[in-house]
């Protein structure tokens, strides 16, 4: 029989009325992460079909997981008296049955689903082994950047590996997923390197605007770059714990920055960027929206004096609104409308990444040296700091993350996740209460624990 196959815009419309459907209703949904997968052999039609559907599930996930993850980093808040759930989940108590926690499970195993997909179809296509290469080191990168943002919200809870063979696959813990996906980004790396010098398909326009990412050489360094947030997430995986690193892994992280993108001569902005337009069936820059996205007044409160990139935010002259114990009358100005890109990787989130391994090896002076640099051209700060600046080591991570903060501001989940990985949460501070610092993990949905007996313990 053959396969029906839908058109990547039309694919993308279908993904954002599950989005608004989703935020309308707390769905029991289907199981993605255990599917059997099916061979489809895809034509060469069919293999664009798939490239641009794996591009845009990626796409759908990722404003979200931003919104989410930068309201419990204290950066970000969606203030809608219609729907609470967006303060009450991320700086309350998540349910594990409201769609809070339900999309950031299967959006991501539905793109995890689709990569496994088209994989698995190459096997018996009749595509060259050049062609078949760049079709596989694609899948699998963007394969293994699903489960770094599953983990990036789970964190020691684990996630399931999803091997597709209708067996309920256990919750792995985070150093096994860590070193599942460094795995899988090296497997993908191996294929790109084989994969010629274009890929028989078109990736959307996010990879070519700020650099170029749309071939397989480019797509490589955007994979090494992947494979250094992953290496240093690893690197410092047992850290809030223990306080203890693992040296060779953030020496992986450089030698993959080394192969990346990372340049600190060049474009800051430069890197691979999901896009959005107004097209029937496309899909809009979820986090644009004015009437209810607002920064957090702890952006203004905590900035540098004089630091430049307070101007993504302003007063908003209007109104102050407010829902579920907070407040805000901070808008962005990140984004200059609805159709504005969003980073999934750019130069100056590498450049704070390498800063974070160099500290973690004791090589305070290169982290400082790259976090100035940072500081120097975002920031606008003419005079830069010295290590004296700094009563302790704490203190100098404490001036990556500020960099990274402010960098990043509501375009990345970072600030959630290094407070988290090196044991500051509480300094993030309270929300709502004098006592409340929130959650510092999406749960597992309620699904899929039910599907488990509630057997929850990940296995290393």
């Amino acid at each position: 029989m053959k396969p029906i196959i839908i058109p990547p815009s039309r694919a993308a419309g279908l993904l954002a009325a599950l989005f608004v459907l989703s935020a309308c209703s707390d769905q029991e949904i289907p199981n993605y992460n255990n599917p059997v997968i099916p061979v489809v052999v895809p034509s060469p039609a069919a293999l664009q079909s798939q490239v641009s559907g794996i591009a845009a599930g990626d796409r759908e996930n990722h404003a979200f997981q931003i919104l989410i993850m930068e309201t419990m980093g204290r950066d970000a808040y969606r203030i809608d008296a219609a729907d609470p759930r967006y303060i009450n989940n991320p700086l309350g108590q998540f349910n594990p049955s409201a769609f809070v926690t339900n999309f950031l499970w299967t959006s991501h195993y539905r793109t995890v689903r689709s990569a496994n997909e088209l994989v698995a179809g190459l096997a018996g296509s009749g595509f060259t082994a050049t062609e078949v290469a760049g079709a596989r080191g694609y899948a699998r990168t963007m394969k293994a950047l699903q489960y770094l943002r599953l983990i990036e919200m789970r964190d020691t809870i684990g996630v399931p590996i999803a091997l597709g063979q209708g067996a309920l696959d256990p919750l792995r813990c985070k150093p096994a997923v860590l070193a599942y996906i460094s795995a899988l980004l090296d497997s993908a790396a191996t294929d790109l390197a084989a994969a010629g010098a274009a890929f028989a398909f078109v990736l959307p326009g996010g990879f070519r605007s700020n650099g170029t990412f749309d071939t397989p050489a480019g797509f490589l360094r955007f994979n090494r770059g992947l494979k250094a947030k992953n290496e240093v997430y690893r690197g410092f995986a047992a850290y809030a714990k223990s306080g203890t690193i693992d040296a060779a892994a953030l020496n992986a992280a450089l030698a993959a920055l080394d192969a990346s993108f990372a340049s600190v001569g060049g474009n800051f902005r430069d890197g691979v960027y999901h896009v959005y337009s107004t097209a029937s069936g496309d899909l809009l820059n979820q986090n644009f929206d004015a009437s209810v996205h607002r920064a957090n007044p702890k952006v203004v409160s905590e900035a540098e004096p004089g630091d430049l990139r307070l101007a993504k935010v302003r007063k908003d002259p209007a109104a102050n609104i407010s829902t579920e114990g907070v407040s805000s009358d901070y808008l962005f100005t990140i984004f200059s409308g609805p159709t504005a890109p969003i980073p999934l990787l750019i130069n100056e989130e590498l450049l704070l990444l390498r800063a974070e391994a160099l500290w973690g090896l004791n090589r305070d002076a290169e982290a400082l040296a790259l976090a100035n640099a940072v500081r120097t051209r975002s920031g606008g700060f003419a005079t830069p700091k010295v290590l004296a600046n700094y009563p302790t080591r704490l203190d100098l991570l404490r001036e990556i993350l500020r960099q990274k903060r402010y960098s990043l501001l509501y375009e990345s989940p970072s600030r959630a996740v290094d407070y988290r990985m090196f044991g500051l949460w509480t300094e993030l501070g309270a929300e709502r209460t004098a006592t409340n610092f929130g959650p510092m993990v999406v749960p597992i949905p309620e699904a899929e624990a039910n599907a488990r007996n509630n057997a929850l313990t990940c296995t290393p």
